[in-house]
């Protein structure tokens, strides 16, 4: 019979095998870049990039003349013209002024932000009320300006190269191979496989439960922006009686999430978590409780745990767990060209 390898030597062999294996792994996802392509499809919004001309009706009747008493003259006023789609002027706030304990404040001619710290549920959180006159304000960006798995930047360094103002983690879509993605109005995946959000080019935000989603009906309605994270957190107005995610992410965690209250504004969340005596942590019951509290009429988590961040004026808003972590994506709201 054949003697057996020396223990040393056993040992030897699995630590080859095993930085292999790890060889492997960062060959194929730090070295090559996965999936790395251009979109499947720039979504032409329709109806909802098509101006309605005002119609322009003369400011007195003309009446030909006859034997019978001269006609007095009828005046039609001139209709106003209707606000495109992605217009939001009408329900942007005029006013300037804001509370003074606030954590920090952006107001240009065209984006309107206050971030407030809260504290509830033995944890820490920011929320950022954001208005926009226009639905291009609304923007998302990839790590390195490039879609596929592989790419990853801190937060802070996609926000500074796209000159933002706020932005915070997105859904680390780099992270999964599936789940749909839609980024500034190009389809880049069309895979579903979890509750999904899209934020509309009218600027309206839906979320959709995974079996209730519908690709094409989307396309065609116009969607801007699309996540895959999830799980969505209202249920027509309520919390959800079940949520379509692992126990895991139900249980406390560092949130990153985005509300919805109407057609130009918005909010985001973080909250910060797995800190004892500073912040516990959200559930998802809890997170959805205070988008609720909040005002919100939908609401969508985002990637938490140590992606969760925040950043407003290129500094971090909150605590992130453990100092944070590359990301492959943020949401992102960007500062006046007049800066």
């Amino acid at each position: 019979p054949k003697k057996p390898l020396p223990i040393i030597l056993v040992i030897s062999l699995d630590l080859l095998g095993i930085g292999a294996m790890l060889v492997i792994f960062i060959l194929f996802h730090h070295v090559l870049r996965l999936d790395s392509s251009d979109p499947l499809q720039n979504i032409v919004f329709g109806d909802t990039q098509t101006s309605v001309e005002p119609t322009v009706t003369p400011a007195f009747e003309v009446v030909e003349a006859t034997d019978a008493p001269e006609a007095t003259p009828t005046i039609s006023p001139t209709p106003s013209p209707t606000p495109e789609p992605g217009d939001f002027s009408a329900t942007f706030p005029s006013d300037e002024t804001v509370d003074e304990d606030v954590y920090g404040s952006y107001i240009s001619d065209t984006l309107r932000i206050v971030i407030t710290q809260e504290e509830n549920y033995d944890a820490v959180y920011f929320v950022a009320d954001v208005w926009i006159k226009d639905i291009q304000e609304f923007k998302t960006a990839f790590s390195d300006d490039t879609y596929g798995r592989g790419y990853a930047s801190l937060p802070t360094v996609i926000a500074s190269n796209n000159n933002a103002i706020l932005a915070i983690s997105g859904d680390y879509y780099g992270g999964r191979s599936s789940g749909i993605v839609i980024r500034n109005g190009d389809l880049y995946r069309d895979s579903v496989s979890t509750d999904v959000c899209i934020l509309y080019a009218d600027g309206v935000m839906e979320t959709y439960y995974e079996d209730e989603f519908d690709i094409e009906a989307a396309i065609e309605r116009g969607a801007y922006q699309g996540w895959s994270f999830g799980p969505k957190l209202i249920d027509d107005g309520q919390v959800p009686e079940s949520y379509n995610t692992t126990s895991t992410i139900i249980s406390r965690n560092p949130r990153s999430a985005i509300g919805y209250y109407e057609p130009g504004h918005y909010c985001l969340v973080t909250v910060d978590g797995r800190q004892s005596g500073y912040s516990r942590g959200m559930t998802l019951e809890q997170l959805s409780q205070t988008f609720i509290d909040l005002g919100c009429v939908a609401a969508y988590n985002l990637d938490g745990g140590q992606t969760a961040m925040m950043v407003f004026d290129d500094l971090i808003v909150n605590q992130p767990y453990k100092g944070g972590r590359t990301v492959s994506d943020i949401i992102y709201f960007e500062r006046s060209d007049a800066e």
